[in-house]
């Protein structure tokens, strides 16, 4: 065999190599994905009949799983807050995604919000204000406060956020 063909054939093997570890290296992420969302299911499943995380007072099954098997069902701006902090506390990224805002969705943060949310203790939910966000407004705003634990340490989250409806359904567009 000729010089110029083992060049040839070693430049064609290192790109083999290449291509095999890519695609071993997304299966591994994949397999990673679908563990957190097994896991995520499995701990929504054994909600369905427990009290929803969003302090509502109702089963998960009876509140924030509506929302969660169809978002075209939230009627209001609070049930829209409530059923996102109880998808924070499940991992549900992507009806966090699609309870999102298109204009201010944070498609490329997904993992780093995953990881984050699989890395904090969802204590409670206190709602502290609302105004507008009826089912007949198109904007309104909900003040809240999310008490979790991150490393061990109480943490909160105030935010007075705004919501509006997109595609005729409340999505999150931001802080006020």
């Amino acid at each position: 065999m000729s010089k110029q063909g083992k060049v040839k054939n070693g430049n064609n093997k290192a790109k083999h190599t290449k291509l095999l570890n890519q695609k071993k290296n997304k299966i591994r992420e994949e397999k990673l994905l679908n563990k957190q969302r097994l896991k995520a299911l499995i701990k929504k499943s054994n909600l369905h009949k427990e009290l929803c995380p969003c302090t509502s007072e109702k089963t998960y099954g009876d509140c924030c799983a509506v929302a969660h098997s169809d978002i075209q069902k939230v009627a209001t701006a609070e049930q829209l807050m409530r059923s996102r902090y109880t998808a924070y506390v499940l991992c549900n990224i992507e009806y966090l995604m699609n309870s999102h805002h298109s204009s201010t969705r944070p498609i490329k943060d997904q993992e780093e919000i995953l990881k984050w949310t699989n890395s904090v203790k969802w204590i409670k939910l206190e709602v502290l204000n609302c105004s507008e966000g009826s089912v007949s407004d198109v904007k309104g705003t909900v003040e809240f406060k999310a008490h979790f634990e991150e490393n061990k340490m109480p943490e909160v989250i105030h935010e007075h956020s705004k919501f509006v409806k997109e595609n005729d359904h409340w999505v999150y567009l931001g802080e006020v």
